[in-house]
């Protein structure tokens, strides 16, 4: 330094004046010792980790710089249970890094500060969500920058910090230099971390070797067309076990009505009758403001009586039949609601054909997809598959659809011709669209476009059945076929391997450098998140969460509003 400014001469000297007296002045500005003094020591902590508090103000601050544009329609108790975990995992590497002799300095810490970051530490095994708001590492750039000069000016960060975390400068630095020592932890357990070229090889391989398959779909939709024969006997007997169910549903509402009209208690019967998740628990009980979001009528029921009475019949929903009384109100507020909900059966009367359709077709699905994989393996061509199987079950004739009426046709005040040609379309139904040989969804032998694990081997196939489609795809051997039908939303799947295209050493050499940096990245994460889990696992013990301090989590633990499954 002295070199340089021999070199420069007076205005080089003056420059180091001026650039020791900022230095000067922005340690003394940083002193640990230096702003306003902690407040009064409070035995209130959202959580406590190897006996250090992690401050319900602390947390707050987080929670809003992590999610300052919106937590992404996650509810606030989740966002907010997410940070502090990020607050728990960051105590224990703390923990973890006094216990191998790391330290930070404070030129560490300013360093931090003047490049204008906010360092906030996110659960280590959800490095997607990290990405998706936006935080790199944990780092959140706030600049500090004087809007004039675009250089770190103190009183910007002074006034950033006090603004953006509720922080004193000392409360924000002893935050930040925990977070940079944390952060020290991390990069010492990733260190170690390599990724060899033949590892890099064979996953790439695994990832890029693409499959394509055959395949046929046996849906319940052609069968119930053009195959199904209903027992009239098999159909009445189902229906009427739905009547009875349904009818024991109904005396059972009935029942519990009528006793709480004799007096007992409500708030017995309805954590023994109700099937409503939502109130039970709380005595049946809703606040009247939630009312507001609950289906027309529930809500038209509550207001045709006063506070303090009860609805005096069953009130019925989509959901199953309402036991309703309201509540006097409470120290100004909308008077609660009370209610107990029994459910319908699993079905209704007039859902028992339409389910015990579907069975029959699913279970004429079944049989139909083995019969034609049985023929598959034993070598017979599939066209000739195709056709056999649409000859033996497709011998029923769908119910003609009548001719829509005429544009024309006003009905009995329109003109007389349009009258005449509806009645003569009435009169004769059109012809059905399709047979069973041209309909759209009759078994025919369909090929896939390639694709690689993890993709989407069969449009509109998901989950399980996509799963075990792919599993097949990449351990069979061409021309193998799925040893049982595989069960899907509509039918059932018989699946040919037809062709498999491996990645190649010269595919992985042109991506070899970015293929490898993102392998590095994702393992890297991998191992940390695997030390973090078993440091939280060996340490369970010292780690205490009081829900009573942690924003969020008691709006969320009240009674919540009923989803379409559960209630009003």
């Amino acid at each position: 330094m002295l070199e340089f400014f021999r070199q420069k001469g007076l205005t080089s000297v003056i420059y180091g004046i001026i650039i020791v007296g900022m230095i000067l002045v922005f340690v003394l500005g940083f002193n640990p010792s230096a702003g306003k003094k902690l407040g009064s020591v409070s035995e209130a902590c959202a959580a406590r980790v190897k006996g250090n508090c992690i401050e319900p103000k602390a947390h707050r601050a987080s929670y809003r710089l992590v999610f300052s544009r919106g937590t992404g329609g996650m509810k606030q108790a989740t966002a907010s249970r997410i940070v502090l975990e990020g607050m728990i995992e960051r105590e224990l590497l703390v923990a973890e890094a006094q216990r191998f002799g790391l330290t930070v300095s404070e030129n560490e810490i300013n360093d931090s500060i003047i490049a204008g970051n906010v360092l906030v530490s996110m659960p280590s095994d959800n490095v997607q969500l990290q990405r998706q708001i936006g935080i790199d590492d944990g780092k959140i750039h706030v600049g500090f920058k004087d809007p004039k000069t675009k250089q770190f000016e103190m009183k910007t960060y002074e006034r950033l910090v006090k603004q953006l975390t509720g922080r004193s400068p000392t409360e924000f630095r002893e935050w930040q230099s925990r977070e940079i020592l944390a952060g020290k932890m991390r990069d010492l357990i990733r260190a170690p971390v390599r990724v060899a070229d033949d590892e890099g090889f064979d996953r790439f391989k695994t990832e890029r070797t693409t499959s394509t398959v055959s395949y046929v779909v046996v849906r319940k939709g052609w069968l119930e067309k053009y195959a199904l024969k209903l027992d009239a006997k098999e159909l009445e007997a189902a229906k009427s076990k739905a009547k009875e169910a349904s009818d024991g549903v109904k005396k059972k509402a009935d029942d519990v009505l009528a006793r709480v009209k004799k007096g007992e208690d409500f708030g017995k019967l309805a954590k023994e009758f109700s099937e409503d998740p939502g109130s039970k628990d709380n005595n049946g009980e809703y606040p009247g403001e939630m009312v507001a979001q609950f289906v027309e009528p529930f809500k038209k029921a509550v207001d045709e009586v006063k506070p303090g009475e009860l609805v005096p019949h069953l009130v019925e929903t989509n959901f199953g039949y309402h036991i309703i009384k309201r509540e006097l109100a409470k120290d100004g507020k909308l008077p609660p609601v009370r209610h107990i909900l029994v459910k319908y059966a699993t079905e209704k009367p007039e859902d028992a054909e339409k389910k015990f359709k579907d069975a029959k077709a699913i279970e004429l699905a079944k049989d139909v997809a083995k019969a034609i994989t049985a023929d598959l393996k034993a070598g017979k061509p599939a066209d000739d598959v195709m056709k056999a199987a649409i000859a033996k079950y497709g011998v029923l004739k769908p119910e003609a659809k009548k001719a829509d009426k005429p544009a024309g046709d006003k009905g009995k005040g329109g003109d007389a011709g349009a009258g005449d040609a509806s009645a003569a379309a009435d009169a004769a139904p059109a012809a059905p669209e399709f047979t069973a040989e041209t309909d759209p969804e009759r078994p025919q032998l369909l090929t896939s476009s390639a694709f690689n694990r993890g993709g989407d081997p069969i449009p509109a196939i998901s989950g399980e059945a996509a799963m075990e489609i792919s599993t097949f795809a990449f351990s069979a051997k061409v021309g193998d076929i799925v040893p049982e039908p595989i069960r899907t939303d509509d039918g059932y799947l018989i699946v040919m391997l037809k062709d498999q295209k491996p990645a190649t050493k010269e595919e992985f050499d042109k991506e070899r450098d970015q293929y490898m940096q993102v392998l590095l990245f994702a393992k890297k994460a991998e191992a940390l998140a695997n030390y973090t889990r078993r440091l939280r696992e060996s340490n369970k013990g010292d780690i205490k969460v009081d829900e009573n301090n942690v924003m969020g989590a008691k709006s969320d633990a009240g009674p919540a509003q009923m989803d379409d499954d559960d209630g009003p």
